[in-house]
């Protein structure tokens, strides 16, 4: 059955538990299970790393790569971004109407002489949300998902699951798929370290990013216990709990009657007490020290209440108006790089002996837009670092 049909199929089922009882999932499962399986790796003849010394690290949530011009500008031309020999990118879109159908990791590695490695995380049922159903044209791949970029030669991709506490198929954006982590070996003049790009849930709670975290951790206990690690992108790590009409409800009660600025306060470091994984990360020999600085990456607009089905519309709309007291927005920090074995550096703590590019504080890119647009909902972070022998 080609996929436009399977697609087709599939949302026609209501809830999961009905899917998994058809005859259709017994005759096709396995196609759909190896659509989201295997990751595609391509090497670039001609690449080449930009900085010899040391190497920079970008991680961004591309949104989609519905502004696939001007990420690709950005990569190319801003004078940060523009060193970068590894990026880990979230949010990577294959075959989608809302990004043009491209094949966003492909494009983005071809325009930038890369090598990379995707790896889907859902089959999309729907052509997205809001605006996303204005784009002319219908989806084709119709996947989503995590990828890796590199100047350096890649090995050793693998696809990791990480447990399931929200399902997607049963939600507005109707997804067949599951959060996961991608992994790569990345062989450099400075060693050979393992570099993982993940994208955790947001539609549940801490304790669910936790447990996804520690299975990242518990898998790389056996598949990189030695080496370099560096693991990179969307946390989510907003500090409240979604998915129920209590859990709504108690967040709706926190922003509201706590002193704004403790809030923004916690919103741009989670890592201090309310997002269990950083403290998972520590106990494992990981460190955001110096690989991260305390600026939010997203802005989060307060239009309303998220998951307000579970709120009466009354107090929905007394709530969104008192939402002006964060003038409302939210500014929360959701994108994170974090390693062992690694040394992060400072700004012209190494000069690359080479090009003569010095070495970077890590930091978050702010302002980026296109032709008025900006590029993303969340700002790319960067980190340079060396491996801690070498330091």
């Amino acid at each position: 059955m080609p996929r436009t049909q399977l697609i087709e199929a599939l949302r026609s089922f209501p809830t999961v538990s009905a899917l998994r009882s058809s005859k259709f999932f017994k005759d096709h499962s396995a196609n759909l299970n190896q659509w989201l399986s295997v990751p595609e790796r391509h090497q670039y003849a001609g690449a080449q790393p930009k900085l010899r010394s040391f190497l920079r690290v970008v991680s961004w949530n591309i949104e989609k790569g519905k502004e696939f011009e001007g990420l690709l500008a950005a990569l190319q031309e801003h004078p940060v971004l523009c060193w970068s020999d590894v990026i880990l990118l979230n949010e990577v879109d294959v075959g989608m109407s809302r990004s043009r159908n491209r094949h966003v990791a492909r494009e983005l590695a071809q325009g930038l002489g890369m090598n990379y490695v995707f790896a889907p995380a859902h089959l999309e049922l729907t052509r997205g949300v809001g605006e996303d159903v204005l784009v002319p044209g219908e989806n084709t791949d119709s996947l989503q998902g995590n990828a890796i970029l590199s100047r350096y030669p890649l090995s050793k991709a693998r696809l990791l699951e990480l447990p399931t506490c929200f399902e997607p198929f049963e939600f507005e954006e109707k997804r067949w798929g599951r959060r996961i982590a991608l992994s790569v070996d990345i062989e450099s003049p400075i060693g050979t370290m393992t570099f993982i790009g993940t994208h955790l849930e947001v539609r549940n709670s801490p304790a669910c990013r936790t447990r996804q975290m520690q299975s990242i951790i518990k898998w790389l206990e056996f598949t990189a216990a030695t080496r370099p690690v560096l693991i990179a992108g969307d946390f989510n790590t907003n500090t409240f709990s979604r998915g129920s009409a209590w859990r709504t409800l108690r967040a709706m009660v926190t922003l509201l009657c706590s002193d704004p600025d403790r809030i923004r306060q916690r919103l741009v470091t989670p890592q201090a007490q309310h997002e269990g994984l950083f403290e998972a990360l520590r106990r494992h020999g990981f460190t955001i020290d110096g690989y991260n600085d305390e600026q939010p990456t997203a802005v989060v607009p307060l239009k309303g209440i998220e998951d307000g089905q579970y709120i009466p519309g009354v107090v929905q709309r007394w709530a969104t108006r008192r939402m002006a007291r964060y003038d409302f927005r939210l500014e929360l920090r959701l994108d994170w790089i974090v390693a062992r074995g690694l040394r992060p550096l400072g700004a012209y703590e190494v000069v690359d002996q080479t090009t003569g590019v010095g070495s970077v504080t890590a930091q978050t890119v702010k302002g980026l837009a296109f032709q008025q647009r900006p590029l993303s909902d969340h700002d790319p972070i960067v980190a340079d670092l060396l491996p801690r022998n070498l330091g």
